[in-house]
């Protein structure tokens, strides 16, 4: 299944770069090993626009197979939260093509 996730641009950048091999979400779509995350940098963040900023997209896109997951209540992660290990399978500066 694929999943088309809007991420902070700081969070996006450090995914991009390889320093960030992790998503942490609200595990409201049933995510499952194998998944592929569209993740998709948003020129404002998550609390900009909870203040009334409009949801922007830049031209950044990732394609990222999730390796494993870590499902809540467990070592902290509350209930309803997932922990998923992902590996990055294309990086993309346009529109992302199907993968």
């Amino acid at each position: 299944m694929k999943h088309e996730l809007k991420t902070d641009r700081e969070t996006f950048k450090a995914v991009w770069s390889g320093d960030k091999t992790y998503e942490i979400r609200f595990d409201d779509r049933q995510y499952a090993v194998m998944d592929i995350l569209m993740l998709r940098e948003t020129q404002y963040s998550g609390e900009e626009m909870k203040c009334g900023m409009p949801l922007v997209y830049t031209k950044h896109q990732m394609a990222a197979r999730v390796t494993h997951i870590l499902r809540g209540p467990v070592y902290g992660l509350m209930p309803g939260w997932v922990i998923m290990s992902i590996k990055v399978e294309l990086r993309r500066v346009d529109p992302l093509e199907e993968v």
